[in-house]
């Protein structure tokens, strides 16, 4: 539950590592059940399916594609949402298909989650090529080759695609993604008892933090530490791996997301490799110690959130019992 979100298998991140995220989208912006293409190169191919709910592609026998030397980019439904603007985040279903097999190859539709696209140089030139000018709730294709599709990079591409494969891309373009507000500082700052819960503590162990009386923080609220025992060890860097007890809540939880207390086995990570808010927050904390560390969307899980029991937004809160650190 602490660590970094990453998509299992999504597009983007097999194009460019760790840019994107899976998300869900409850949207309905889809528009035509089916829709023709009349696009230069993809006739004989009829696509179906609501934008933001399903996609197939229907191929005629003698649908005989070729490679183009240039992608070719074609809107398939022009949705009547508003224009994609730059620095947007766009919620997006893609689809992969090999034009030689006809077969698909990826699909977040298949594997049940779109994408989170950013509208800028990072998601490369085919996507940028998509993302322009298009209007939420389109549906957008082009047809394009493996290098097309990979920027160029084409060396053991995950999609089996070949040098000779005319490739077809289709993108749902469903929703703005919305940003959690950047907090006001990126540096933790040391607080006081009386803004914070207090502990709920059951045989020794913490099973809970009480929220009476305890506003909810802006969300641009940079972290907030609170050192309840500070220990006499070093003094914890952001390149250690650590050895912690915790426990994490959000905002007037009835329970806590998650626990190592409870558990009886402490958690052993690298601080890169958890939300950034615990690199934030444990920097500089004596190992030995008890924080308390409360944490804005930003340097937790976003606007996209995690599961069921951290919605998006959501200001996070964890007690932090800090065993090792090397």
């Amino acid at each position: 539950m602490l660590r970094r979100t990453r998509p299992a298998l999504a597009l983007v991140a097999l194009l460019l590592p760790a840019l994107v995220a899976c998300g869900s989208s409850d949207s309905e912006s889809g528009t035509d059940e089916t829709a023709s293409t009349t696009a230069a190169g993809l006739e004989g191919i009829t696509f179906t399916g609501e934008v933001g709910e399903s996609l197939s592609l229907e191929w005629d026998e003698d649908a005989e594609l070729e490679k183009p030397e240039e992608s070719e980019v074609s809107t398939l439904v022009e949705g009547d949402g508003e224009e994609i603007e730059d620095g947007d985040v766009v919620m997006a279903y893609l689809y992969v298909a090999n034009g030689t097999t006809q077969a698909e190859v990826y699909s977040d539709y298949t594997n049940g989650a779109a994408q989170t696209l950013p509208n800028d140089e990072r998601v490369g030139e085919l996507l940028l090529e998509v993302l322009d000018g298009a209007t939420y709730g389109s549906r957008v294709v082009a047809l394009t080759s493996a290098d097309g599709l990979f920027d160029g990079q084409t060396a053991d591409n995950p999609l089996g695609l070949g040098d000779d494969d005319p490739v077809v891309l289709v993108a749902d373009l469903v929703e703005e993604q919305q940003v959690s507000p950047t907090p006001t500082s990126d540096e933790a700052e040391d607080t006081t008892a009386d803004s914070q819960p207090s502990l709920v503590v059951e045989g020794g162990d913490p099973v809970a933090l009480d929220f009476d009386g305890i506003d909810e923080p802006a969300l641009d609220t940079p972290v907030q530490r609170l050192v309840i025992e500070e220990g006499d060890g070093r003094e914890v860097k952001t390149s250690d791996t650590v050895t912690v007890d915790y426990l994490g809540s959000t905002y007037d939880a009835d329970a806590p997301f998650d626990g190592s207390f409870s558990r009886g086995e402490p958690l052993v990570s690298p601080l890169s490799g958890l939300i950034q808010g615990w690199a934030i927050g444990l920097e500089g904390v004596p190992v030995g110690s008890r924080v308390l560390l409360q944490i804005p969307p930003s340097f937790g899980y976003g606007s996209q959130g995690s599961g069921e029991s951290i919605p998006p937004n959501s200001t996070l809160w964890f007690l932090i019992d800090v065993i090792a650190a090397e």
